[in-house]
Formats: C-alpha cells, sequence, structure tokens
C-alpha cells in the first residue's frame, strides 16, 4: 500500500498542471461544500448542549386558525403533572427587559422564563455558582434571583467570577435587585441553534417585573413547551399522550380551551422544518457544483489515462493483473481525494468566519448564530470527499485499466478503447456537466430575483426614512400619561419630519408585531363547538398608516375624534376583509375583542396588509386599534423624515427624555434595519446561490475547455493533413466550433427539464415571481452557452496554428 501510495504521489507530481487543476478544483467544491454544511448547521442543526438531546421533544397547542402556537403557564402544569410519556417537561417564556447600570445607562436585555425544573430536566449545570431548582422557589418569592447566560456574562461582565450572589437592577417600569445565582456554561445558549439569551429567571422573578396573575391565567399565551420522552416511547405514543390531555382540558376548561389540540414533534423535526427549504436549498445547490467538480476530475483523469495507455499496457504484460492496476489507480484518487478535503477544509476555516459578514444581525443586538469548523463539520466533510473521490474515480480507474497488450506490440496502444472512453463517455461527461450547470444557474437566478423582487415589493410599508424608537413606558390614554402624547407633538415637529405616530408595536419589530385576541362578529354563524378566531391587533395613532407609507383601499383611516370620544371603531387589513367578510361588507360591520360581550368596534377602514414578524410570510388577518383609548403598557415612536433616519436618533431620544424620563427609549432603529434584518435569509440564500452558481460556471468552462482541447490535441495530425491538402482554415475553425456547440446544445436539452423540475421545488421560497421565470432560464442558458463557446473558443484557435509540416514529421 505504501508503495502504491509513494507511485502516485510521483506520479501525480511529474504532471503539475493535472495535479494542481484537480486539486484546485476539488478543494474548491468540497470547501464550498464544507462552509455551507457550517452555516446550515449553525443555524439550524446544531443540537443543543442538554441531556439526552436526541429524545427532546417539543410540544405545540393547535387550533383550527394555529398549527403551532404557545401554551399558557396553567396549561404547561397540567401537561407536566399528568403526562405519562415524559420524563421531564419543561417551559420556556420569551421576554424582554432593561438592565440599569449604577452610572445611570439602561440597556435590553433578552430574558427567557424558564420554568423551575428547566435546568434539572435537561441536564444543565452552571459553570459558576448553581442553577435554581423547584425547591427554591419560595426563597425567590421574597428574594428574586436570576441566571446569566455565558455569552452575556463574558461581554457585560468581563467575565468576573466575582458576580455570583452580587446584586443587579433589572427593571420593565420600575428597577427591581434580582441576586446572580449563577452562570450558565458556554456550550449552552439556548433550545434554538442560531439564538442566545441574556437572563435566564423563574416565574416568582419575572413576577416582580411584570405581574403575578400571567401565570394563572389560562388565556394568557407565551409558553414554548418541550419535554424529553421516556426511552422505548416513540413520538407517535408521545402525540396520543398530548392529544388525551388537551382534549381533557377542552372539557374542564370550554372557555378557554374549546377547540384546541397539540402536536408533538422531535426537536431535530422542529429545527429542520424551521431551516425548511433555505437549508435543504443551499445543501442541495452546493452538491450540484460537487457533481459538476465530479465531472470536471473525471474528465482530467479519462484525459490523463489516454496519455498513459502505454504504461498500463507494459505494466500488464509485465504480470500486473488487472485488480492490481484498479489499486494502483484506486490510490491515485484517494491521494487527490484526500488532498482537496485538505486544501476544502482550508478554505471552509477561512469562509466560516467570514460568513457573519452575509447575515444580518438583529438590529440593537449581538450576532446570536456561531459558525465553527468543529467535529461536525470535519466529518461531513470526510463522507463527501469518500462520494467524490468514488464519483470521480470509478468510470476513469475502470477504463484505463482495460488495457490492450495486442494492439502495444502492433504499435497502437489503447486502439481497442480509444472510441468508448475518449469519444463517448469523455463527451457524455462533459453533457452531463452543462446540463447539472444549467440546473445551478437557473436555480440561483430565480433566488436572485425573487430577492430583488422580495426588496422592490410593495409591502405595505413605503420605502421611506422611518425611525422606530421603542419605549416600555406604562402608557396609557392621553389622561393617564399626557407626555406621551406631548411627546409625540414634540416628535412631529423636529426639523426634516414630515409625519410622527405611535403604535402598541411596529412591523418587523422583533417583538410579535402586536399580541393576538379572540374576536367575534356581529351576525355571523358560529359554531358553538369552534373556538372564536384569534387575530393579532395592534394599537396605532391616527398618522401610523401615514407614516409608515400603508395604503388605504376602502373607508377612512382614525381621526382626531374616533382617538377621543364616540362609538369604539376598528380598521382592518385586506386579508381580514377577505377571510371574514367574503361578500365585501366588511364596511360598516360591528366587531367585539377579547369577549362576546366587551362592546363592540365599527369598521371604518380597510388598508392593504403589510407584514407583521417578516417579509414574505404567510398573510394572515389584522387589526387595528386607536391607540390613545387603549392601555398598551408600551410605546413604539414612529418619526418619518426626508433625509438620513439615523441621523434623528439623537433628537427623538433627546425628546423623548426631555418630555418625560420614563419614556426614554430602550430601543432605536431605523426601519430600513428591520427589513434587512427580516429579508435575511432571502439575502443570504441569493448571494450564496450566486456564488455557488458562478463557481459551478467557472468549474464548466474549464470542464467543456479540457474536453475540447484534447480532443483537438489528439487530432493535430488529421488537421495538419486537411491543411496541408489545402483545407481552408474556416472549415477546421468548423469542425472543432462544431463539437463544443453540439456539446452545448445537448447538455441544455438534457438541463431544462432538470432545471424545471429543481426551481418548482423552490416555489416556497420563491417571492413576487413564478418558479419557471423565463428570464431566469433565458439567462442562465444564454450565459452558460456563451460560456461553453468562450470555452472552445481557444482550442479552436489553436487548431488553425497548426503547423502541417509539424504534424507530418510526428
Amino acid at each position: 500500500m505504501w508503495r502504491d501510495l509513494k507511485y502516485a504521489w510521483t506520479g501525480l507530481w511529474h504532471s503539475p498542471v493535472f495535479f494542481a487543476s484537480a486539486v484546485a478544483a476539488l478543494g474548491l467544491a468540497i470547501g464550498a461544500n464544507a462552509t455551507i454544511f457550517g452555516l446550515v448547521d449553525g443555524l439550524w442543526f446544531r443540537p443543543p448542549d442538554v441531556r439526552d438531546a436526541g429524545r427532546l421533544t417539543w410540544i405545540f397547542p393547535t387550533t383550527p386558525q394555529q398549527a403551532r402556537g404557545v401554551w399558557s403557564y396553567p396549561e404547561y402544569e397540567l401537561l407536566r403533572d399528568r403526562s405519562s410519556s415524559f420524563d421531564g417537561v419543561v417551559a420556556r417564556g420569551r421576554r424582554g427587559a432593561t438592565l440599569a447600570s449604577p452610572n445611570g445607562a439602561q440597556q435590553l436585555v433578552l430574558v427567557n422564563v424558564v420554568s423551575p425544573n428547566f435546568f434539572s430536566a435537561l441536564g444543565i449545570t452552571a459553570a459558576l455558582g448553581r442553577t435554581f431548582e423547584p425547591g427554591d422557589m419560595a426563597a425567590l418569592d421574597a428574594q428574586p434571583a436570576v441566571m446569566l447566560g455565558f455569552a452575556f456574562w463574558r461581554s457585560q461582565f468581563g467575565s468576573d467570577p466575582s458576580i455570583v450572589g452580587r446584586t443587579i437592577n433589572l427593571m420593565r417600569d420600575r428597577p427591581i435587585p434580582m441576586v446572580v445565582m449563577g452562570v450558565l456554561p458556554e456550550g449552552f445558549r439556548d433550545l434554538d441553534a442560531a439564538a442566545d439569551r441574556d437572563v435566564w429567571m423563574p416565574p416568582p422573578s419575572w413576577a416582580y417585573l411584570e405581574n403575578r396573575e400571567t401565570f394563572s391565567r389560562r388565556g394568557e399565551r407565551w409558553f414554548d413547551v418541550l419535554a424529553i420522552r421516556r426511552p422505548g416511547v416513540s413520538t407517535a405514543r408521545a402525540q396520543a399522550d398530548a392529544s388525551m390531555l388537551a382534549s381533557q382540558m377542552a372539557l374542564a376548561f370550554p372557555d378557554t380551551n374549546a377547540g384546541r389540540g397539540a402536536f408533538v414533534q422531535s426537536h431535530f423535526a422542529h429545527r429542520a422544518e424551521d431551516g425548511g427549504v433555505n437549508a435543504i436549498v443551499l445543501l442541495g445547490l452546493v452538491l450540484l457544483v460537487v457533481l459538476i467538480t465530479c465531472v470536471n476530475v473525471a474528465n482530467l483523469l479519462l484525459a490523463r489515462a489516454a496519455a498513459r495507455t502505454r504504461e498500463m499496457a507494459v505494466r500488464a504484460a509485465i504480470g500486473a493483473s488487472r485488480v492490481r492496476l484498479l489499486r494502483q489507480l484506486a490510490t491515485e484518487s484517494v491521494l487527490l481525494g484526500a488532498l482537496g478535503a485538505t486544501v476544502g477544509l482550508t478554505i471552509a476555516l477561512w469562509m466560516i468566519r467570514v460568513i457573519p459578514v452575509l447575515l444580518v444581525a438583529p438590529p440593537g443586538f449581538r450576532r446570536f448564530a456561531i459558525f465553527q469548523a468543529d467535529s461536525r463539520v470535519v466529518l461531513f466533510t470526510l463522507a463527501v470527499t469518500m462520494v467524490t473521490t468514488m464519483l470521480f474515480g470509478a468510470v476513469p480507474s475502470w477504463l484505463a485499466a482495460r488495457t490492450d497488450i495486442v494492439s502495444l506490440l502492433k504499435g497502437v496502444p489503447g486502439a481497442a478503447r480509444t472510441k468508448l472512453g475518449d469519444r463517448v463517455v469523455g463527451r457524455a461527461l462533459a453533457i452531463a456537466q452543462i446540463a447539472v450547470s444549467l440546473v445551478l444557474l437557473s436555480s440561483a437566478s430565480v433566488l436572485v430575483r425573487s430577492f430583488d423582487a422580495l426588496r422592490r415589493a410593495d409591502i405595505g410599508i413605503g420605502n421611506r426614512e422611518i425611525l422606530s424608537a421603542w419605549s416600555p413606558a406604562g402608557t396609557g390614554t392621553p389622561s393617564e400619561m399626557p407626555s406621551a402624547k406631548v411627546a409625540l407633538d414634540r416628535l412631529a415637529s423636529l426639523p426634516g419630519v414630515a409625519h410622527a405616530a405611535v403604535a402598541f408595536r411596529a412591523p418587523l419589530s422583533l417583538s410579535g408585531s402586536g399580541f393576538a385576541r379572540p374576536v367575534f362578529i356581529d351576525g355571523a354563524r358560529v359554531d358553538p363547538a369552534a373556538p372564536p378566531p384569534s387575530v393579532k391587533l395592534n394599537g396605532v395613532s391616527r398618522d401610523y398608516f401615514a407614516t409608515l407609507g400603508t395604503r388605504l383601499i376602502a373607508g377612512h383611516v382614525f381621526s382626531a375624534l374616533d382617538e377621543s370620544v364616540g362609538e369604539p371603531v376598528a380598521v382592518v387589513s385586506a386579508e381580514f376583509a377577505k377571510h371574514f367578510f367574503p361578500a365585501g361588507n366588511a364596511l360598516g360591520a360591528l366587531i367585539r375583542v377579547g369577549t362576546p360581550t366587551t362592546p363592540p368596534h365599527r369598521i371604518v377602514g380597510i388598508v392593504q396588509d403589510v407584514p407583521i414578524e417578516s417579509v414574505g410570510e404567510p398573510v394572515e388577518p389584522y387589526l387595528y386599534l386607536p391607540y390613545w383609548r387603549g392601555k398598551y403598557g408600551e410605546a413604539t415612536f414612529l418619526v418619518q423624515t426626508s433625509g438620513d433616519a439615523s441621523g434623528l436618533m439623537s433628537a427623538v431620544k433627546a425628546t423623548l427624555v426631555a418630555t418625560d424620563p420614563a419614556l426614554e427609549p430602550r430601543q432605536v432603529v431605523t426601519m430600513r434595519q428591520l427589513l434587512e434584518f427580516s429579508t435575511r435569509d432571502s439575502r443570504a440564500t441569493a448571494a450564496l446561490a450566486a456564488t455557488l452558481g458562478a463557481v459551478g460556471l467557472l468549474l464548466t468552462a474549464l470542464g467543456v475547455y479540457g474536453v475540447i482541447a484534447y480532443r483537438t490535441a489528439r487530432q493535430a495530425k488529421e488537421i495538419g493533413i486537411r491543411i496541408a491538402l489545402g483545407a481552408d482554415p474556416r472549415d477546421v475553425l468548423r469542425l472543432v466550433l462544431s463539437e463544443g456547440v453540439r456539446m452545448g446544445v445537448a447538455g441544455l436539452a438534457l438541463g431544462v427539464p432538470l432545471a424545471l423540475a429543481a426551481t418548482r421545488a423552490l416555489r416556497s421560497l420563491v417571492f413576487g415571481i413564478d418558479p419557471w421565470d423565463p428570464r431566469s432560464f433565458v439567462w442562465a442558458a444564454l450565459v452558460l452557452f456563451v460560456t461553453v463557446l468562450a470555452a472552445v473558443a481557444v482550442p479552436a484557435r489553436r487548431a488553425l496554428l497548426v503547423a502541417p509540416s509539424v504534424t507530418l514529421k510526428e
């Protein structure tokens, strides 16, 4: 084996052009593969650092309107106490708070409110101090305490080990001293791969910040529920258990749980679903690049094998068996694969550090995802390398080992297989390479054009400079919080401000952009056994729609009178009107929000649909109520300016604080930042797809060039004779070009149906265009065909320079 390896290395070393070309192509493809896997793993698939992660399971509530929901804390407690399929059931609710520093500075922090058994059930131990447990709840009622996330402890407290036992001040509307019980380990950040949390606290601690009733109200839902399945318990059995408990809740509490079911899903399936088509598409595109590379290297090996026919025949003549020759050739392929993997991992180590540049961080927060070339990436790369080596080495090795000693003795080495190996296999591989490249380029083109359509789409948020300033102040009506109304008037009078508005939440604001309440429609026929539809809503001031640029479809938006006295009114989205009033009679209809007995709101306007949490999300009904007639507990001030919105940050902060220190904003971001973050997945997918398409195009050009150049070199004597006999140079040029054109046409013909199938599979990622977008296909085919012609041009020019006197002497 060592001798084979040494011989393989010597042979490769003495063929520097082939050696460098093959290793570079393999390194590029394997490196791209490792990089994309590192991205996908870091965003979606990396398992959480908990005990028995393979049995970690999500339990979701379901309704006729919602396939995946969240639970209230009393519902979680029932699941925890009565389920028989799980070793531990935990709850996690995402919230936000403010860290008040001794110097007066305030910082928004991300909070996970978790059940008392969260850390013990998942086997998470503290890096410093200790975690809280169910037995600590009585003490925590008297003195609230928290755990710190490792990254937050390192960035905010400089990795100070004396933080345990110290007090920090967290606040919603007033500071609450909380003791730091411990710091979580570096490996555990959250249950989602691309997430992290700053502070973790049990229910008694959160009750100090908000209210205790939130943990007793059955209809106040904001908790995810997870569990560890018992050994031997299947997901199907766990599903039956959870469904039975949901049915029991529906019977026992019909007012809040009628029509609510349960859905059980493994953690891996949940993350795969969350990553969804984005992850599959990125992995699929990079595997196409690997396939193109395999074909490329296989063609190089075929050319090399043709040049080694005499060597193979001589070795066979002196006793080498076909198995022995195959082993030697396989050793060369393995060596190429190993060197390619080494180069690829080197590229990946650098590229994985560059990946964060492609991803937009949450506005106002650090990047959460961790990308690293760890053992998972290395193992995946080794697996890809093994498959790649087998793919590019099998056919050339088999053809090279088919020696013909008789032909060698006659002075025609390899003649018996020239037609099969050179004329059929090499040409077929080149055609396959062009076809696969068309699939890659078409998919990349569709994704790039889709992102461009997404960026230009009329989504109800005009292309305007808008600043959003969120304040957690307990705002209510103007009489209860007059400073908020004064602040809004002052913001509207700032230089350069065209419009100013206030809302409970801004669209795309990383916080759900509203909250959901049951809606009852007067006069509608209702199934008494079905729960009322739950609709997300927002409280907004009258200039909200003009500030954002949301188009009015019918009726009118809120007036000054609507915000103060008179009949309660509402503005609804186009989808709300379409869904609940298919006859088109939404204007003037009465709806009740919350309960069937609340005062009705009359619908006075219909506005275009606006994305709630992310651009491109499925459209759902949405409801707007006058901000000044409700109590929302927080305020988001929106300011539209004719200049750069970020230039208003200081003026907006100063105005709010000068009006009332309680209105000091915790987060100030531009709407452009929120839009960029919302489209981050589409942006990254389009950018990576375009890059992979360019790489595949380059590899295809090199592959076609190699085939035509090799074929032209083999025909040098024939071309020389033709020219010596008086052939027109244009005929020689046509001879060479026709070969490339035929391969290009055949590759495109084979690739079109494959590309149609591939882009059809992308339909869930495509926005604003058809997956079979003609422009994308024409562009991809045109670029590919021009590239093939360019690759053929160089061998064709060389063919014209063939000197008959030289070829006739050979």
